[in-house]
């Protein structure tokens, strides 16, 4: 992972590494962590340059972030490799993975934005998408969605929940684009190789036709 003592303890704290007594690590959480970072050295963007990105790719309309630093984005998008976008994107929401009842996926289902990931990977995971649970939510919702559902952080879990700061109006539209961006990144993070080439994919043709535009 080429991370020191202090970082690897700082994601533990965070809960994006999953530790297991007291000098174990879950190795499922390594493989969702590295799978987010399928390029080494190129940093985060901020999560609304993130959600600038998405909508760029998208074709809709970005106001939340200034004429230049759109072009200077605009022209990152276009230069960069699939792999790049998924690194650079990251931090548009935060992950986690949980168990629940089955019983309660299909009450989950309709309270997440869907980014139409699992529908668009129909026959390429092990699990049927009626098993999974995978979508956008608040971050002051999170806590309350736990609760009523009694879920538990589960590594290996069928429920994704993602964590945003964004106006969930906002992820709602770009999850509906019609160049399936953001189901792009989400299957590019994957630990699955067919769902990460799937999205790398998806990802590939909406920095195309962002190409395009830009002539």
């Amino acid at each position: 992972m080429g991370l020191s003592v202090r970082q690897v303890q700082r994601l533990m704290t965070d809960g994006a590494l999953t530790r297991i007594g007291t000098d174990r690590i879950e190795a499922i959480s390594v493989e969702q962590w590295l799978a987010q970072r399928p390029t080494h050295r190129v940093r985060a963007w901020a999560e609304p340059t993130a959600w600038a990105a998405v909508a760029l790719l998208e074709g809709q309309k970005v106001d939340w972030v200034d004429q230049p630093r759109r072009s200077r984005l605009r022209t990152a998008l276009v230069d960069a490799t699939p792999a790049e976008v998924v690194a650079r994107t990251r931090d548009r929401a935060r992950v986690r993975r949980y168990f629940a009842h089955p019983q309660a996926h299909s009450w989950l289902s309709g309270l997440v934005v869907s980014s139409g990931a699992l529908t668009a990977t129909a026959g390429l995971s092990a699990a049927s998408e009626h098993e999974r649970v995978d979508g956008y939510v608040s971050a002051d919702e999170v806590l309350r969605l736990v609760i009523r559902f009694r879920m538990e952080h589960d590594p290996g879990g069928h429920i994704v929940l993602r964590e945003t700061t964004m106006p969930i109006d906002l992820v709602r539209s770009l999850a509906r684009g019609r160049q399936q961006v953001l189901a792009g990144l989400d299957l590019a993070g994957s630990t699955d190789d067919r769902e990460r080439a799937a999205g790398r994919q998806l990802i590939a043709s909406a920095q195309s036709r962002l190409g395009d535009r830009a002539r």
